[in-house]
């Protein structure tokens, strides 16, 4: 039943473009010590959704006309609804609709910015407010991550409400590298918030570990298999903060067995020993020259780089 509904909502991920996506038939596939393989289908169901998490990357001004170049182009019409943030203290985001879902996007870290990878760096657990995450017993997640969260919040929970409230029932958050931290956290709140009234569906990429293992449970307790974090190798990003420290992965990576490859095994549970966390942060870190070689954090994601390096001049 897990497989199934794993496979299920990872083709259904396509149906946040504009034009209708074909859903993946869940072919036969071979289990492999509790990870398996997915289908060319379903993984090419999340190519529409990494062009959305890589259109945040570029200039703000071209995201309001959705003129951004080949991501906007790969995706269909966007209405825009909101845009954020200033690329340091806080990363860049918008918010649109396209027919069928609310899109939330959020960037990752910029490099160039201090105050960006601040963010990155101040570790240490917090407890977080009951206004986001009501019942969050124990709950305690990384304080910089939390601190991002909290100035976003309020810029991005109105535009959602108001599609919502329009008749757009569906939402999809989508992230990369400190993006998809807070595309944790955003989705969850966004769930909690939203109630009955929208399912909210993640599907993020390079995420670190965002809190510790009360938090892993409370984001598998309220969005269960919507939300899944796909990690292209030995990317040494999802190892960090290291699970030593009191950090802890949700459930559902989708794992890319090579770099950049074609081969991509899905993970129940969290921190899955079949899959990038076998490798460790120990192998990850092994592997930093062939990191730095191919810039795996940033991609290929079914052939996607998450960069600004295909938007519009």
């Amino acid at each position: 039943m897990l497989r199934t509904t794993f496979l299920a909502l990872a083709a259904a991920a396509g149906l946040a473009t504009a034009a209708p996506v074909e859903r993946a038939t869940a072919a036969p596939i071979e289990e492999r010590g509790g990870a398996w393989t997915l289908s060319a289908d379903v993984v090419a169901a999340w190519k529409p959704l990494a062009h959305y998490a890589a259109a945040v990357y570029c200039d703000p001004g071209t995201i309001w006309s959705w003129s951004c170049g080949t991501h906007c182009d790969s995706t269909g019409q966007l209405n825009v609804l909101a845009t954020g943030g200033d690329n340091g203290y806080n990363p860049y985001y918008y918010v649109g609709t396209n027919g069928s879902h609310v899109i939330v996007s959020i960037a990752g870290t910029n490099p160039a910015s201090v105050s960006s990878v601040g963010v990155d760096i101040d570790f240490p657990l917090t407890n977080v407010d009951s206004k986001y995450f009501p019942s969050a017993s124990g709950v305690q997640v990384h304080e910089g991550f939390y601190g991002a969260f909290t100035r976003m919040a309020g810029g991005i929970a109105p535009a959602v409400q108001n599609a919502v409230n329009s008749g757009t029932n569906q939402v999809l958050v989508v992230g990369h590298s400190l993006g998809g931290a807070q595309g944790h956290l955003v989705a969850t709140y966004l769930q909690k918030l939203l109630g009955s009234r929208a399912t909210v569906t993640a599907r993020l990429f390079a995420s670190p570990r965002v809190g510790n293992q009360a938090w892993a449970n409370y984001v598998d307790s309220t969005l269960g298999n919507r939300a899944q974090h796909m990690v292209n190798n030995n990317d040494v990003v999802p190892q960090l903060p290291p699970a030593d420290w009191g950090f802890q992965q949700s459930s559902n990576e989708i794992w890319i067995v090579t770099p950049g490859g074609s081969q991509y095994r899905a993970c129940p549970g969290q921190e899955n020993q079949s899959c990038q966390d076998g490798l460790g942060i120990v192998g990850a870190v092994a592997n930093f020259a062939q990191y730095l070689d191919v810039a795996v954090h940033l991609g290929p994601y079914v052939g996607v780089w998450l960069s600004s390096l295909e938007c519009a001049a």
